[in-house]
């Protein structure tokens, strides 16, 4: 029978047996990579349908051998994680149990384009908000309890949630005649699990029964080529551009633009997923749509850090122009806890380019140096527009009243006495930056010739 070979066949019963025993941590499934043809199969045997059954499960209580050519996780020592990466021609699924109750499921492949699926279709109206969510997994579920909470998310539809983003999870895993399993004891106390929203046994039982008669029929109607993960596109539009008209390839163009998955048209047309598979494989079977892989999207999370990272304010940049490595690394262990970022320059002729490229917003300029010296430097950064109003402050033990009067005359904004000491160097930073907007940069990039 076909599904005495499907992969969550194979792991319904050790699943059961685990939650059964009221555990808590991470099951992690394995499965083997294989490349499945994005074109219908040629007429003759069925490479999936005819394959090998899979070998029975052994006991929980046992440890467990790796088929040949199976891929296996890593070892992970009790109370550690298993790795967020799978290795090379692996795909991962992740049981998180909490008390023998399952909170969800996450998958390596397409894992937030999965969520979002699921949120569009039971809580359409529930903002996410990845603000006040601590960096832990899974951050799906972090992301409904504070939903549930503040009450803008009821129950029901996260359960709903949880169980549709399950099916999908499981659907694929069917699949795969390849697997194995390791289990991973972990604390979870931090995510407060509302029973009327983690799954129980018997709910965890009806969506794998769902996801197998799902994967019978698909494979029952030779859709076993088609991963609904990949993204449909045309194959020739400028010859379908011309057989229909403008408004349908419109259409047919916004559809299969290479960025929807067929999980996503399914959403979008209101239709079953078998239902839109079947039109495809059609479509595909004449040429006129090819199937190609897609991108995951980036997580709430991580959305939310890349805004946070732009909004941020930026660290004022110092630069340090002195031959002697060791004053640049004076002046950036007192900066740089202060608040502030840092270059080093100890070529002052080839430290031009790096000045122009980092556009700092304020310089230290040591006074003497091998090739030329402070004045002539600070004069010359002078006539560029790029450092005309940035504060240049001259590092030098030469101290007297004649070199400050030189070093402004060549335009230096101020003048610190070497060895540079903690609490001048912060009150001559914040004497120039503090409360100044550094001015935009002129078009004029260019620097003139020294004379």
């Amino acid at each position: 029978m076909i599904l005495e070979s499907l992969g969550c066949a194979k792991i319904a019963g050790e699943l059961a047996a685990l939650m059964q025993q009221k555990v808590t941590g991470i099951w992690l499934v394995v499965a083997q990579e294989y490349t499945r043809s994005s074109q219908p199969p040629e007429p003759g045997p069925n490479p999936l349908r005819d394959r090998l059954p899979v070998r029975p499960n052994q006991s929980l209580g046992k440890k467990r051998s790796t088929p040949k050519g199976d891929s296996a996780s890593p070892t992970v020592r009790q109370g550690k994680a298993p790795p967020s990466n799978p290795c090379p021609g692996e795909r991962q699924w992740r049981f998180y149990l909490v008390m023998g109750r399952l909170l969800y499921i996450t998958e390596s492949v397409h894992r937030v384009r999965r969520w979002s699926r699921a949120l569009r279709q039971h809580c359409p109206k529930f903002v996410v908000d990845p603000q006040d969510v601590a960096e832990g997994e899974p951050w799906e579920f972090q992301l409904l309890q504070p939903g549930m909470e503040q009450h803008l998310l009821s129950p029901t539809h996260a359960k709903a949630l949880i169980r549709t983003s399950s099916l999908e999870a499981l659907f694929n895993l069917a699949s795969y005649p390849k697997i194995s399993t390791h289990w991973h004891p972990l604390s979870l106390e931090s995510l407060q699990i509302p029973s009327n929203i983690a799954l129980s046994s018997l709910d965890v039982a009806q969506v794998f029964q769902k996801a197998e008669q799902l994967w019978e029929q698909w494979e029952q109607l030779g859709l076993h080529y088609i991963s609904p993960d990949l993204s449909p596109v045309l194959s020739h539009p400028t010859q379908l551009k011309q057989q229909v008209s403008s408004e349908s390839f419109l259409t047919l163009n916004t559809l299969f633009n290479g960025e929807n998955t067929i999980w996503d048209l399914a959403i979008e047309r209101k239709q079953s997923i078998v239902g839109v598979t079947r039109t495809l494989h059609h479509f595909v079977e004449q040429g006129k749509i090819s199937l190609q892989t897609v991108s995951d999207w980036p997580s709430p999370l991580e959305q939310w850090r890349i805004v946070r990272a732009a909004v941020a304010p930026k660290k004022p940049l110092i630069a340090c122009i002195d031959d002697s490595p060791l004053v640049s690394e004076v002046l950036a262990g007192i900066l740089q806890p202060a608040g502030y970022d840092t270059i080093a320059i100890q070529d002052p002729m080839q430290g031009v380019a790096i000045l122009s490229e980092k556009k700092p917003d304020f310089i230290f300029l040591d006074l003497v140096m091998p090739q030329t010296n402070g004045y002539n430097l600070c004069n010359f950064l002078r006539q560029s527009n790029l450092f005309r109003e940035t504060p240049i402050v001259i590092l030098t033990s030469q101290d007297g009243i004649i070199d400050r009067t030189r070093a402004k005359l060549n335009g230096a904004s101020d003048f610190l006495s070497k060895p540079p000491q903690a609490e001048k160097v912060l009150q001559m930073v914040e004497k120039y930056l503090k409360g100044s907007d550094r001015p935009d940069p002129l078009s004029d990039m260019g620097f003139p010739a020294l004379a």
